[in-house]
């Protein structure tokens, strides 16, 4: 039993290389178990042991009737920090003082890095941010959407994988804020400034846009805390 145990890790450890050398891509089919069986030479049983061992971390994850499949973001959590679990008083709060010491610098740096196609992108999630404000959709999509266009064009991998934590709170932050005066119109001039400075490649104004755009936000928390 526990050599077994030791041969389906070292078979978890095997399709983990795969994914890291790049022969299976995020969002990739995983081949049958007939045939990774027989590319690893050993059992389907092993194989299956060591798919739920990867499943487990974030690695895989079955899509019924379709297959096993490599999750578009290898080894990250839906819900990294566990806020799922957390008290919920102050919790918004929490969230916001976390955006407030990632993002200002995230911005900045995106100034410096943003290709043309990063810039093309986020002008177009722009667009659909102020179409669904402007037409008093729920925005937190797009909203979402061009935060984490800014973390992808700082070109740094790591800042891309703190994006759900970030993304925690604009879900909430919209829910708290979204009934209260000019709260929306708000959200669009910040966006639309951060968006101006990174074209610009202005990094100090990018930094200080999105310092201001939560600062606003959670000067907007607090408001409603007091009603």
């Amino acid at each position: 039993m526990f050599e077994k145990v030791l041969l389906s890790e070292k078979v978890a450890n095997n399709i983990k290389k795969l994914i890291v050398d790049h022969e299976l891509k995020p969002g990739d089919k995983l081949p049958n178990e007939i045939d990774l069986a027989e590319k690893l030479n050993v059992s389907r049983s092993t194989i299956r042991e060591a798919i739920k061992i990867l499943i487990s971390m974030n690695i895989l994850e079955i899509r019924r009737g379709k297959g096993t499949f490599v999750c578009e973001k290898p080894g990250i959590a839906t819900d990294p920090l566990g806020v799922t679990f957390m008290n919920k008083k102050d919790l918004l709060l929490y969230l916001f003082e976390t955006r407030l010491i990632i993002e200002p610098e995230m911005a900045a740096l995106a100034a410096g890095r943003a290709s043309e196609k990063n810039i093309r992108v986020l002008e177009e999630v722009f667009l659909k941010l102020k179409m669904d404000i402007t037409e008093g959709r729920n925005h937190t999509k797009a909203d979402i959407t061009f935060h984490n266009i800014i973390a992808k064009s700082t070109q740094n991998p790591i800042i891309q994988r703190i994006v759900p934590i970030i993304n925690d709170s604009i879900i909430e932050g919209y829910l708290e804020t979204k009934d209260l005066p000019e709260s929306n119109e708000k959200v669009l001039a910040y966006h639309e400034k951060v968006l101006d400075a990174i074209k610009n490649q202005d990094a100090e104004a990018a930094r200080n846009y999105m310092r201001e755009h939560i600062k606003q936000g959670m000067t907007q928390i607090s408001m409603k805390k007091n009603c």
